[in-house]
C-alpha cells in the first residue's frame, strides 16, 4: 500500500482486491477465506453504523441493524451469525448449532445460491442455512464502497497507514 493512501484505497487493497484473488482460486478454494474476511467486515460495518465498535458490551445494536438491513428476523440472524461468523472464526469453518427448540441448524455454501442467507427447512427439525460466499463477501465490500464516509467514523479500529 502507498504512503498517504485514502481509506478507500485502503479498504480496497487490503479487503477488496484480496477478496478478488482469492476468487481465482479453482473449485471455489477461496471461498471460506473470503467469507471470513465478509464476516468481519459485516460486524465492522454494522458496529460502525451503530457505534458500538468500543462497546463490546452491546452484542445487540449491531445484529438489529444488520438484520433490518439484511431482510432477516433477529433470530435468524443470530442463529446465522452462530453457525457462521463464530463457526468461521473460531475454528475456521461453519458449525452447527441446536437451538432451544432442538432445531439443527447446518450450512451450506453453494453457487446458485444467494449472498443473503436463506433458512430452508430440511424437516421438522433441520434447518439449512444456505449461503454463497462470494456473493455474501462482494454484498459486505458494496457496503463500503457504497457508504465510504463509514470508514472514518471507525474509531477503536481506526485503519492504519502506511507511511
Amino acid at each position: 500500500m502507498k504512503p498517504g493512501a485514502s481509506l478507500l484505497e485502503r479498504f480496497n487493497g487490503w479487503f477488496a482486491a484480496p477478496i478478488e484473488k482469492l476468487e481465482e482460486l479453482p473449485e471455489g478454494d477461496g471461498g471460506f477465506l473470503a467469507l471470513s474476511t465478509a464476516l468481519f467486515l459485516c460486524e465492522r460495518y454494522y458496529r460502525t453504523l451503530t457505534k458500538t465498535q468500543e462497546n463490546s458490551n452491546d452484542n445487540e445494536s449491531f445484529k438489529i441493524a444488520a438484520a433490518d438491513d439484511l431482510v432477516l428476523s433477529l433470530e435468524d440472524f443470530k442463529i446465522f451469525w452462530m453457525v457462521y461468523r463464530n463457526g468461521i472464526q473460531h475454528q475456521g469453518m461453519p458449525r452447527t448449532h441446536k437451538d432451544k427448540n432442538n432445531v439443527n441448524y447446518s450450512w451450506h455454501t453453494k453457487a446458485e445460491f444467494g449472498g443473503i442467507p436463506e433458512f430452508h427447512d430440511i424437516d421438522a427439525h433441520s434447518r439449512e442455512i444456505r449461503l454463497n460466499p462470494w456473493k455474501f463477501a462482494e454484498l459486505m465490500v458494496s457496503k463500503f464502497r457504497n457508504n465510504p464516509a463509514v470508514l472514518e467514523d471507525a474509531v477503536s479500529h481506526a485503519f492504519g497507514e502506511v507511511k
